[in-house]
């Protein structure tokens, strides 16, 4: 895909340094875990970019736009229903990841970091546009959807994935609660988007964001899987997975504060009985059209 010449594309709105500030945590996130992303939490990704793959359908011959390609879980499963007629171009900001992506790039495959709200490519370019797990931590998720819609062809069709967290378990919140309060407790800051987004993968609301970006023919589904830690430890390690700032907060404490950490939640799991460390994963996928 070339980029328009000539065309002047208007800069993301910012905050200032906050929002900097939220992408470069964001962007240290997902390059410390790209390794182990595709395998995390019982191959939870793979399952995930399987679904959002097999419901957008991709077709032979197709140009393909997956914006937030990470490893290129969903970039690779549309690059070979494609085929080699077709082209696709994965983009992402987290070199970590892809780097991960160009270790089994297909052919007809492009990767490039590049910004969602900021895309270079011709206005209709793309017969499908996806959005795989990345709506969220988007820094203007409506811009980003604008550009979507802009370089679809008319009647071009978008995918969307979003983590449902309405659905998480007890063990999960006390989880967070906890870790909101240890970062308190020793005064520590971490940068942040507006809470609102935690609601971006309820089944009533990702349809009225896509619909409000201007998509038509909005239609979602659902899955969940879940599962049991074994151990304190276990459970520390999978929710390091789960974002932003468990990584980072689990990251940076000392070996004695961890374990301190780790003896808290063992006590608050324990109320919690059969229900102790066990965790729901829930996505909505939304499909839609220009």
């Amino acid at each position: 895909m070339s980029a328009q010449a000539g065309r002047e594309r208007q800069p993301v709105r910012r905050a200032g340094r906050a929002v900097d500030l939220v992408a470069e945590h964001f962007i240290d996130f997902f390059d410390g875990i790209a390794p182990t992303y595709d395998d995390w939490a019982d191959n939870l990704h793979r399952k995930a970019a399987k679904r959002l793959g097999d419901l957008v359908d991709p077709k032979p011959g197709q140009h393909v736009l997956d914006v937030g390609c990470g490893t290129g879980l969903l970039t690779r499963q549309v690059a070979d229903a494609v085929g080699k007629n077709g082209i696709v171009v994965g983009i992402d900001i987290s070199e970590g990841m892809l780097a991960q992506a160009r270790k089994d790039r297909r052919p007809n495959t492009t990767l490039v970091s590049m910004a969602a709200e900021r895309l270079v490519f011709r206005d209709e370019s793309f017969d499908l546009v996806t959005l795989g797990e990345v709506l969220t931590y988007l820094l203007d998720p409506f811009t980003a959807l604008s550009e979507a819609l802009r370089v679809l062809k008319p009647h071009g069709r978008l995918g969307v994935s979003s983590q449902r967290r309405s659905l998480a378990t007890e063990a999960q919140d006390v989880f967070f609660a906890s870790l909101v309060a240890l970062t308190r407790r020793h005064h520590l800051q971490f940068p942040r988007l507006s809470s609102e987004r935690a609601n971006f993968g309820e089944p009533e609301m990702l349809p009225g964001i896509l619909e409000v970006a201007g998509f038509k023919h909005v239609k979602t589904t659902e899955m969940v899987t879940g599962g049991r830690a074994q151990s304190v430890e276990a459970w520390m390690e999978l929710m390091a997975g789960a974002g932003p700032l468990p990584y980072t907060m689990l990251g940076v404490l000392g070996p004695q504060l961890r374990k301190e950490f780790g003896r808290e939640l063992e006590e608050d799991m324990a109320g919690l009985g059969e229900d102790a460390f066990t965790y729901h994963h829930a996505y909505v996928f939304a499909t839609a059209t220009k």
